[in-house]
């Protein structure tokens, strides 16, 4: 049975990568049943590991997980214009570190983002990477070259102080890379992807595999064990469908800046509701909408929709309102038990960390403690769950019967009119005046020939409201 082989890449112990300097670590492969006749090494229906595959694709496959773990996001595409200049940084710095090639030609570049899967042109490597980009030096030939002295200064920096790098071979043409991230003697979290690879079809190009797939495992953080609960139980009581079933309100607000100012969640009839009231305004999200209190033409103060998303979209928000006071951490350590209160620090992968406080009982949410760069306290937001509201009797109007208003949208392509139709479900005195009619290029008129200035049709009936990007 042939042993699958891992590669552990010790920044902090060898300070190397790999060639000569590779430092690997081979362990037991796990029991498995073999089938009759089954070639040794062989899953069924899977095809065989290449016995070279990580010697030949490992500065592509590290230069793409260290670009995931640069990222911030799992939302990645290979092909996406950044995330392919970033990654052809970490492969140049990758080199020097391990042959000291100062600089990528032109031709290597266009091979290497053409193993990300790169097809049509992407634009000038500056252009999206600003101050991180590289120099581009010109040879006597006229041929271009580039020095991403930004990625190989950030790599020294990170080398031997911050992280380590696993890259594991799976089935078939796949690889896991993982980016290990120490914080501190006792303190590490993982970012993993998985890679999936196909032979080039050019048999003379620098690459003998392209990229054909980049999947990323959900990013659990690294919770301590005396926390006592874990990843998936904390974001679950902290969901605000969870919350409202034990609580009638949030009630959120800033203990440092703006005591006086709320953000409340809660419900109204079966509906979840989002309503803030902050540097003298009150904007919202509730039904389909979002919303904020103005006043119209006719000089009166309503409900003023800006925004209109899918019932599903505004109710996902709401949702995961409160996870996102803290959500993303990559390690989640225990401080102290205080009291009613559990108290962990947050420690998230660009450096930054909060202490979080969750209710000893039902693990809600408590105080979001954010900290500057030197460790002292920079805001201190509270979340409170005993008062409800006062009430909102604006959103009463969702309870009677509905308009319909007709928004008609005119663009050009050229010289080519294209009008896009929509109907939007609104209370009888609730208004619609898009953001994009009052921030956007958009101009509104009560009528489709674009004649007069827009005024608020009145309560009541549904009417037409028609935009245009032409300027009147």
């Amino acid at each position: 049975m042939r042993k699958q082989r891992r590669r552990l890449l010790s920044m902090l112990l060898t300070g190397v990568l790999l060639g000569g300097s590779f430092s690997a670590a081979a362990e037991p492969p796990a029991e498995r049943i073999m089938e009759p006749g089954m070639p040794i090494g062989t899953a069924p229906g899977v095809p065989e590991t290449p016995e070279n595959l990580e010697e030949d694709t490992w500065a592509q496959a590290l230069a793409v997980g260290i670009t995931c773990w640069n990222s911030y996001t799992d939302r990645i595409s290979l092909c996406e214009p950044y995330f392919a200049w970033d990654a052809t940084g970490w492969y140049a710095a990758l080199l020097y570190r391990v042959d000291g090639i100062d600089f990528l030609p032109q031709s290597t570049v266009d091979e290497f983002q053409c193993s990300l899967g790169v097809e049509e042109p992407i634009g000038e490597a500056n252009v999206w990477l600003g101050d991180a980009g590289p120099r581009l030096l010109r040879s006597a030939d006229g041929s271009m070259n580039y020095d991403f002295a930004f990625h190989k200064q950030r790599l020294d920096e990170l080398l031997g102080v911050e992280l380590e790098f696993l890259v594991e071979s799976g089935p078939g043409l796949t690889e896991t890379v993982t980016v290990r991230q120490h914080f501190d003697l006792r303190t590490a979290a993982d970012c993993s992807c998985v890679l999936s690879f196909e032979e080039n079809e050019d048999p003379a190009g620098t690459f003998r595999y392209r990229i054909t797939d980049l999947s990323i495992p959900e990013d659990v953080p690294e919770v301590d064990p005396d926390l006592t609960f874990d990843w998936e139980l904390l974001t679950e009581q902290n969901r605000l469908s969870t919350v409202l079933s034990m609580y009638p309100a949030v009630r959120i607000y800033s203990r440092t800046y703006s005591p006086d100012e709320s953000t409340w969640l809660f419900l109204h009839g079966e509906d979840p509701v989002m309503i803030s009231e902050a540097y003298g305004t009150v904007t919202g999200q509730f039904r389909t909408c979002y919303f904020e209190l103005g006043q119209s033409t006719d000089g009166k103060v309503r409900p003023q929709v800006g925004s209109v998303e899918a019932d599903a979209v505004i109710l996902q928000n709401l949702e995961n309102y409160i996870l996102g006071y803290f959500d993303g951490p990559a390690v989640l350590k225990l401080d102290r038990i205080e009291g009613g209160l559990i108290w962990a620090d947050a420690i998230y992968s660009t450096g930054y960390r909060q202490k979080l406080a969750f209710d000893r009982g039902t693990l809600v949410l408590r105080e979001v403690m954010s900290l500057n760069d030197d460790g002292e306290v920079g805001n201190i937001t509270v979340f409170e769950y005993s008062a409800a509201p006062d009430a909102y009797q604006f959103l009463d109007s969702w309870d009677r019967p509905l308009r319909t208003i007709e928004v008609v949208w005119e663009t050009y392509a050229g010289s080519e009119r294209q009008l896009r139709r929509e109907n939007i479900l609104l209370p009888t005195d609730w208004e619609y005046l898009p953001f994009e009619c009052r921030w956007g290029d958009f101009t509104a008129y009560n009528n489709d020939l674009a004649i007069g200035e827009y005024r608020y049709p009145g309560d009541g009936a549904g009417y037409l409201l028609f935009l245009t990007i032409v300027k009147g």
